[in-house]
């Protein structure tokens, strides 16, 4: 009878471990070899479940706390899932995926072509944050610059965020602009993570390219409203309705309120930028 208590105890604990182990999350792959593919397939799901139009097949691979950002607007989980009405899917073309990582997270870039309803006849640049959880890898923030040859206004988002989270979020984000129009390049490199991806309306950028970007162009004073923080473990997403006009060479962008993205990862008291995806474009 002992013998077979024993058993039954040894049993249950290797479930209990089995079940322990089954429950941690992924870890980022070693190599860029392993995280260019898996990059390339967490974004090819997104992509591939936003064109079928099925909320069921996008639910599952979203985070709770995720932010997306269009020309639209932003809008959070549960907007990103309410817009997936049912109706023909769309086969959108990906390429030139880049996938770098940022501590724990995955940051992904790559060009669209296609899809459901694009704006735009050209490929146009998409930006995705995954981190992991318990459950497998989870989309943090989304953003996808396609949008049609005039920009409309944007709607303010009909979502409410964490608070707290949405004030520490302005106060990065404004440190983070700040910096830039006050040509404090040192502070603004130091801000930006190893990783960092952007999206903007010349394509998708490497960290080095927003360094050039930040010592050569003339930006206006940012302003933000709407601002919007959601937390997703060390990462802090932020959304808001950004005015700030930039003169690049021979390149305008007005000051005209656009959405914009960014992703920070917290670590104690520091802050990096991992990402950010700005809608503005010239007119």
């Amino acid at each position: 009878m002992h013998l077979v208590t024993r058993a039954l105890g040894s049993l249950t604990l290797l479930a209990s471990l089995t079940s322990v182990a089954a429950a941690a999350p992924p870890t980022v792959p070693t190599d860029q070899a392993g995280i260019d593919a898996l990059g390339t397939s967490l974004v090819k799901g997104v992509i591939a479940a936003l064109d079928s139009r099925d909320a069921a097949k996008l639910d599952p691979l979203i985070g709770p706390w995720m932010q997306a950002i269009s020309f639209r607007g932003a809008v959070d989980r549960a907007g990103l899932l309410a817009a997936m009405k049912p109706g023909k899917g769309g086969a959108s073309t990906v390429s030139e995926v880049t996938s770098t990582n940022a501590g724990n997270a995955i940051v992904v870039t790559c060009l669209v072509e296609g899809g459901i309803d694009p704006q735009s006849s050209d490929e146009t640049p998409r930006l995705a944050v995954f981190r992991p959880t318990d459950a497998g890898w989870r989309l943090a923030a989304w953003a996808s610059l396609d949008s049609p040859e005039t920009r409309p206004a944007p709607a303010a988002p009909s979502f409410a965020a964490d608070a707290d989270a949405s004030a520490e979020g302005e106060k990065l984000l404004g440190r983070f602009l700040g910096l830039q129009h006050a040509k404090e390049i040192p502070a603004f490199d130091a801000m930006l993570d190893e990783g960092m991806q952007a999206a903007n309306f010349r394509g998708c950028q490497p960290r080095s390219n927003i360094i050039r970007g930040a010592k050569s162009a003339e930006t206006t004073e940012p302003k933000m409203a709407d601002v919007r923080g959601t937390r997703c473990g060390d990462l802090l997403v932020v959304t808001c309705t950004l005015t700030l006009g930039q003169k690049i060479g021979w390149t305008t962008l007005p000051a005209d309120p656009a959405p914009f993205l960014a992703v920070f990862e917290m670590s104690g008291d520091a802050a990096k930028v991992i990402a950010t995806a700005n809608t503005n474009k010239p007119k």
